[in-house]
C-alpha cells in the first residue's frame, strides 16, 4: 500500500509540477495523520523528486492548551528521529482583532506569516502542506453552501504562490481514509485533534454530516467535487490572465483608488468583476465579506446610477460614481 500511495503522490507532483530539482522544501507538520504521512512520503520520494533539503515546521496555535503543546513536541521528536531540522513557533490568536475574521481565518493568517519567516530563515523556496482530497471537497462544499464566486469554487489549488513562496499540496488527490488506513497498518503514530469532531465548526458539520449524506447518492462525491474544481480552474486561469492585462486601468493607492467608467465598461462581465474585486482590495476593503447582493449593486452602479450615487462595501469602503469614473475610498 505504501508504494501505491507513494506512486499516487509522485504522479500528482509530476502532473502539477510541484517540485523542481534542487528545491528546498519546508514541510508544515501539525502531527495529524495527513501531515505525518506528508513528511514520510516527501522523505521517501526525496531522490525521485530531486529535492535538495527537507525541513520540518510546526505551529502551536495554543487553542487546545496542553494538547496542542504536546502535538508540537511530538512533531519535534518525529523530525529528530528522521534526522531533519525542526523549526516551531507558538502563537497567540487572542492578540488579533476580534470580530473581523473567524478563528480559522486568523489561525491561517498567523500560520502563513510564520511559514514565510521560517522559509526565509532556512532558505526554503517551497512550502508543502498536507491538504487532501477530503479537504478539497469540504472546502468546495462549504463555499457552495455559503455562496461563492468562481474563485471560491475552485477550492484549494494544488500549487500556488504566496508572497513569492511556492506552496504545494502533494496529497491533494489522496483520500484521508487511505492515509489513516496505511498509518494504522504500519503502526505509525500520529496525533488526534479533538476539535476535528466538534460540531461547533462548520467544516466539521460538512465533514461528518453533509458529505456523508450526499455520498449516499454518489459514493465518489469527493472525487466529483475535485474534478469540478479542476475544470473551473482552467476557466479561472483564463480570466486571471485577462484581468492581469487590465490592471493598468486601476489607479491610486490604499485608501483611494479609481477606475474610468469608459475603461471598465468595455470589459467582459467576468473581467469587470475581477477588476472591481482588485479595486476594493487595493482600497483596503474586505473581499471575503462581499455578498452576491454587493456584486449586483456594483453592477447597477456602473450601468444605471447617475453621478453622485454611492455604495458602502465591507471594510469601511465607499464606492462613489462620478461623471466619468468610480472612486473607491475610505468612509
Amino acid at each position: 500500500m505504501a508504494e501505491k500511495l507513494s506512486e499516487k503522490v509522485l504522479r500528482t507532483a509530476r502532473n502539477y509540477g510541484l517540485a523542481d530539482p534542487g528545491d528546498s522544501v519546508l514541510a508544515a507538520v501539525s502531527g495529524g495523520p495527513d501531515s505525518v504521512f506528508l513528511l514520510l512520503v516527501l522523505q521517501g520520494l526525496k531522490n525521485k523528486l530531486k529535492i535538495g533539503t527537507l525541513t520540518v515546521c510546526n505551529v502551536d496555535h495554543g487553542i487546545r492548551g496542553a494538547e496542542s503543546a504536546a502535538d508540537s513536541l511530538f512533531v519535534k521528536s518525529l523530525a529528530k528521529n528522521m534526522g531533519l531540522k525542526f523549526i516551531g513557533k507558538k502563537i497567540n490568536l487572542k492578540k488579533d482583532k476580534a470580530g473581523v475574521y473567524s478563528t480559522e481565518e486568523r489561525a491561517r493568517e498567523e500560520r502563513y506569516r510564520f511559514f514565510l519567516k521560517a522559509a526565509k530563515d532556512v532558505g526554503a523556496n517551497v512550502l508543502a502542506t498536507g491538504h487532501t482530497l477530503d479537504d478539497q471537497a469540504e472546502t468546495i462544499m462549504m463555499r457552495i453552501v455559503k455562496g461563492a464566486s468562481l474563485k471560491g469554487v475552485i477550492g484549494i489549488p494544488p500549487v500556488m504562490k504566496y508572497e513569492g513562496l511556492k506552496v504545494i499540496r502533494p496529497l491533494i488527490e489522496l483520500e484521508k481514509k487511505e492515509i489513516v488506513d496505511y498509518l494504522k497498518k504500519e503502526g505509525i503514530r500520529y496525533r488526534e485533534d479533538r476539535t476535528n469532531s466538534e460540531p461547533i465548526y462548520f467544516r466539521n458539520i460538512v465533514r461528518h454530516e453533509i458529505l456523508p449524506f450526499l455520498e449516499r447518492y454518489n459514493p465518489r462525491l469527493k472525487r466529483a467535487l475535485f474534478n469540478l474544481a479542476e475544470h473551473l480552474r482552467e476557466d479561472f486561469q483564463f480570466i486571471e490572465e485577462a484581468r492581469t492585462g487590465a490592471q493598468n486601468i486601476i489607479s491610486g493607492a490604499a485608501g483611494r483608488v479609481q477606475i474610468k467608467l469608459s475603461d471598465i465598461a468595455v470589459q467582459p462581465r467576468a473581467i469587470q468583476k475581477e477588476i472591481l474585486r482588485d479595486s476594493l482590495e487595493k482600497a483596503g476593503g474586505l473581499i471575503k465579506k462581499l455578498s452576491f447582493r454587493h456584486w449586483k449593486e456594483l453592477e447597477g452602479l456602473i450601468a444605471r446610477k447617475s453621478k453622485g450615487s454611492s455604495l458602502d462595501l465591507p471594510g469601511g469602503i465607499r464606492v462613489t460614481r462620478k461623471a466619468d469614473r468610480l472612486i473607491f475610498h475610505i468612509i
